[in-house]
């Protein structure tokens, strides 16, 4: 008797696993179904508003606004997994005094993703080489939001003749994650984005907001084209390939680098650090160190996200950017900010 009970048992259990098992398989065939048709309706809603550049198989999305009046172009990198929208105020304050580039990394945004590594230095080479296929030509003054701080100074190193100068937008710093309290908390980022991505092939960030603070205070088509973005598993498969070689390859690059000497340098730091803080202040003190013309601010009571994407304080940093522009033509950075500023 004992035996039948238990055999009844195994039975039910088999079958409530087996149709637990039916049921998960028919949920993710209708997230993938979902996702795939809800990403094409997104190509159709959101076109680009710059241009593609042909690298050779690889296109990469520039908005290009403003003229070039003699003054450096200014280009735009954005964070981790972020793309060209997230710059739209600050943008706009500058298109008025200079031409300016905002763009999309390849694999992020409306730009194809890349078979090369997404190191800094290859990463600095894409860019640079989108930028000279556009006809657009040096110097630049290069801004880079967060993760984009790493791009922009492998730029500096790699075309260090067509770089004026330099804006970092509370930018990350090389050796964050080797400093972080936390241990092992780069590899947990890689293996996070990596499952991140696997997830997003079934929609499930489309039922789970976890971006809206990085498009808070933007105007409503751009918060929506960052989302349709940050959606898509090309777009945290990108950030974790940029993880990864953040510590295999762009911090020991950038630890090789050459000094920047006196190349005007302006570092945006922000008041409010919900983790890390102490950390993320200390790393942020030692970049004004990175050249002998630089200047350093704090705004007070900004986060990492809204540095950019609230207006007031966006154009706190396209100050910073166009102080850094008056620099190339021979004034230190820390009066043309002031002037700026006053």
């Amino acid at each position: 008797m004992v035996t039948v009970e238990r055999s009844h048992s195994r039975h039910t259990r088999r079958r409530v696993l087996a149709w637990s098992a039916i049921g998960l398989s028919a949920l993710c065939a209708a997230g993938y179904t979902a996702q795939r048709a809800a990403s094409r309706r997104d190509v159709r809603r959101f076109p680009l508003p710059g241009r593609l550049v042909d690298l050779g198989g690889v296109r990469l999305h520039l908005d290009i606004r403003g003229v070039s009046a003699g003054a450096p172009t200014v280009v735009l990198e954005a964070g981790l997994g972020s793309f060209s929208p997230n710059w739209h105020w600050v943008q706009l304050a500058l298109a008025d005094h200079v031409r300016v580039v905002a763009y999309d990394r390849a694999g992020l945004g409306w730009s194809d993703p890349s078979p090369a590594p997404r190191d800094g230095a290859t990463m600095a080479m894409e860019l640079h080489e989108a930028l000279r296929t556009a006809g657009i030509d040096g110097p630049f003054v290069l801004a880079g939001h967060s993760f984009g701080g790493l791009v922009v100074r492998s730029f500096a190193e790699v075309y260090p003749h067509e770089t004026a100068g330099l804006v970092l937008v509370d930018a990350s710093h090389p050796d964050q994650w080797a400093r972080w309290p936390v241990p092992q908390a780069h590899r947990l980022q890689v293996v996070s984005l990596t499952v991140s991505a696997a997830l997003a092939r079934f929609g499930l960030f489309r039922i789970v907001d976890a971006f809206g603070a990085v498009s808070d205070g933007l105007p409503e088509r751009q918060v929506a084209e960052l989302n349709a973005g940050f959606v898509r598993p090309s777009t945290s498969a990108t950030e974790a390939a940029e993880m990864r070689e953040w510590e295999a390859t762009t911090r020991p690059f950038l630890h090789r680098a050459a000094p920047l000497g006196d190349l005007p340098l302006a570092v945006l730091g922000v008041g409010v650090q919900p983790m890390g803080a102490e950390t993320l202040t200390a790393l942020q003190e030692e970049l004004p160190g990175l050249s002998t013309n630089s200047a350093r601010r704090v705004v007070a009571d900004s986060t990492h996200e809204a540095l950019i994407s609230h207006r007031d304080h966006a154009d706190a940093v396209a100050s910073a950017i166009l102080a850094v522009v008056d620099a190339t033509g021979g004034e230190r950075v820390d009066e043309a900010w002031a002037a700026r500023e006053g």
